[in-house]
């Protein structure tokens, strides 16, 4: 017999299961929710990480270029901490119009002084500012100018990539960098090339000097015959052949150019021949000659050890110098340099070496750049002997010359800086022990 149903068995209450349900729901919810906001916060942390990697590199990037452009500074600007950035902008639309001319000015005063080098002068602007700042009662702003000196004390590049930094942030900012890397591009520009040296390239030398010594020329200034003049023309064809080639080919070549140049000139003729090359050589490279004997004259120069030492020293390196620039001056050692005795002279190169002159002195940078920057010079100027020698002595050797007939030394040495010789100590008489042995007798045994 079937029995009856049991509704006494307890089912499951449909809103009690939901209820579970939706709670382990809520529950997973809650904890896909802490793994997301977990994996965003990782994210986030990575992402600050690499924007720190990248802003360190960025600023590292900075701090090794040495002429950094306004990209550059606005480069790591844009990496600035929000609110820093925020609070810098903030800060500065409060200032009167005015106001903010004269921190433009006054900050890229100092950012163009780091900017040459000159962190002495870029020291007393700020001293200048400081003091002022105090003066009117603005000893917040005396403060800063005083932490940039100190700043500036222990690294001047740490604080030119500080002062770039903080004008990139502000309007007008951009153009106070631009304005200085343009002058300091100029500056570079007059300080490496020497103004009376001739600036063609090699190539257009090299052909002006085949054609000043073309064979049917040359062989009618030294009136060689028509078969010497023929001749004349194959052997510097097979020079010109032989300075294309390069090693063992190139030795042959020349060797052969040489041989067949043997029997251009005759013995007679070598002389006046050798000596217009000699005369070409001294022409070409006269402001070689002149820039690498100033440049002698600077390595002369010691360091100073007294302010009389001083004076004559700083007095050296700047007229030295401004030989090497433009050496057809006509300026005296101690009279002053204006447009007409140092026309080649930049204005400001004539006017540091006018400031000694009336007392000014160089510290220790200044004096350090000048001497790199005349080292600059004369390189320049040994690329363009260099070039000179090149040609003249392919030329020659075609003809059959000897080059050690025509240059005064088979290379260009650089000067060096005189050897220092340490004062020689000062000996003790020396003894004369026969002698007083001698003195002794007579004493004893001469006469009475």
């Amino acid at each position: 017999m079937v029995k009856p149903y049991d509704y006494s068995i307890d089912v499951p209450d449909p809103l009690q299961a939901f209820g579970e349900s939706y709670a382990l729901g809520a529950k997973i919810a809650q904890l896909q929710s802490a793994r997301e906001a977990a994996q965003a916060e990782a994210a986030i942390k990575q992402q600050q990480q690499q924007a720190a990697i990248r802003a360190q590199q960025e600023v590292d990037s900075l701090y090794t270029n040495p002429n950094p452009l306004a990209a550059d500074f606005a480069r790591v600007s844009s990496l600035l901490p929000k609110d820093q950035a925020e609070n810098l902008r903030k800060s500065w639309e409060i200032l009167s119009d005015e106001k903010k001319q004269t921190k433009l000015a006054q900050s890229g005063q100092v950012f163009s002084a780091l900017r040459a080098n000159a962190p002495d002068i870029a020291i007393k602007l700020l001293e200048e500012q400081a003091t002022a700042n105090r003066n009117s009662g603005r000893e917040e702003e005396a403060k800063a100018a005083e932490t940039y000196i100190r700043i500036i004390n222990v690294d001047p590049k740490r604080a030119f990539d500080n002062i770039g930094t903080m004008l990139a942030v502000v309007p007008g900012g951009e153009k106070i960098i631009e304005s200085a890397a343009k002058s300091a591009e100029m500056r570079r520009a007059e300080e490496m090339a020497p103004i009376t040296l001739r600036k063609e390239s090699a190539e257009v030398i090299s052909k002006e000097l085949e054609n000043k010594f073309k064979p049917e020329k040359f062989a009618a200034e030294l009136g060689l015959t028509q078969a010497q003049t023929e001749q004349a023309k194959a052997s510097v064809a097979a020079s010109r052949a032989a300075a294309a080639q390069s090693g063992a080919a190139a030795a042959l070549a020349q060797a052969e150019a040489r041989q067949m140049g043997a029997g251009v000139i005759p013995l007679d003729k070598r002389p006046e021949a050798e000596s217009k090359f000699r005369k070409e050589y001294s022409d070409q490279t006269k402001g070689y000659q002149e820039v690498k004997s100033a440049y002698g004259r600077i390595l002369a120069v010691s360091d100073p050890k007294t302010p009389d030492e001083e004076a004559a020293a700083d007095l050296a390196l700047v007229f030295n110098f401004m030989k090497m620039q433009d050496p057809g001056s006509t300026v005296n050692t101690g009279e002053f340099a204006n447009a007409q005795n140092a026309a080649g002279v930049p204005d400001r190169l004539r006017n540091a070496y006018n400031n000694l002159i009336t007392g000014g002195r160089l510290n220790p940078t200044q004096r350090k750049a000048f001497k790199g920057q005349a080292e600059n010079l004369y390189k320049v100027a040994g690329q363009q002997e260099t070039t000179v020698r090149t040609g003249i002595g392919r030329i020659a050797t075609g003809y059959g010359l000897k080059t050690e007939n025509i240059f005064y030394t088979p290379t260009e040495v650089a000067p060096a800086a005189p050897a220092t010789v340490p004062a020689a100590a000062a000996t003790p008489a020396a003894t004369r022990p026969a002698q007083d042995r001698i003195n002794q007798l007579l004493k004893q045994y001469g006469p009475q």
